[in-house]
């Protein structure tokens, strides 16, 4: 019964009406679905920086505890490696917009920029992730592999390789199924608003 009056009282409205209806519907669900990606990013922002965190203070405790000078060269290259992915993550940061934009266009228009720049953040995950890290890991495995059991060392590079992989499809995934979709939303937000 409520129903059938809610489809009468739609039929009976002006389509300038259901314009207004159809944007403010729109207009919430771009909303809801930036507030979930921010919180999904937050999340994923800090679980990086806390590895990342946990691979310095782990990197600075075996480099004054390993004697081999290549292997300290590795340790530090890892150091400067891990604080360089917590300051790529702070970068992306620096796009995200405040609430109390002027108004509710230029405030899409920022989420726009800061899921552009999430997207590319993680399509470029094999040039910060990826590169830096498997040169360091072959100086890491040259400079153990007369002192260390041969099994220890093709599980460290393996899971670094395996890592590296699962990181660069992962990120790939996000990109089509969280960030790719939210940025086409706000497009044609921004569309309506605008005409």
């Amino acid at each position: 019964m409520i129903e059938d009056e809610l489809i009468k009282i739609w039929q009976s409205s002006s389509n300038q009406e259901r314009i207004k209806f159809e944007k403010s519907k729109l207009m919430i669900e771009v909303q809801s679905s930036l507030k979930r990606l921010d919180k999904w990013w937050n999340y994923i922002e800090l679980s990086e920086t806390v590895l990342a965190i946990f691979g310095v203070l782990l990197c600075t405790f075996l480099l004054f505890k390993i004697p081999f000078i290549l292997t300290k060269t590795a340790l530090a290259l890892m150091i400067i490696c891990a604080v360089y992915l917590i300051i790529k993550y702070r970068g992306v940061k620096k796009f995200q917009p405040s609430d109390l934009e002027n108004n509710y266009l230029n405030y899409l228009k920022k989420n726009r920029e800061y899921l552009e720049a999430q997207k590319k953040f993680l399509k470029t995950y094999f040039y910060w992730g990826i590169l830096p890290v498997y040169p360091i890991m072959l100086l890491f495995t040259i400079s153990v592999w007369e002192k260390a059991p041969i099994h220890l060392i093709a599980l460290i590079n393996g899971a670094t390789i395996g890592i590296g992989i699962y990181g660069y499809f992962l990120n790939k995934k996000r990109v089509k199924r969280e960030i790719t979709p939210r940025i086409s939303g706000i497009n044609e937000l921004i569309n309506q608003l605008e005409q």
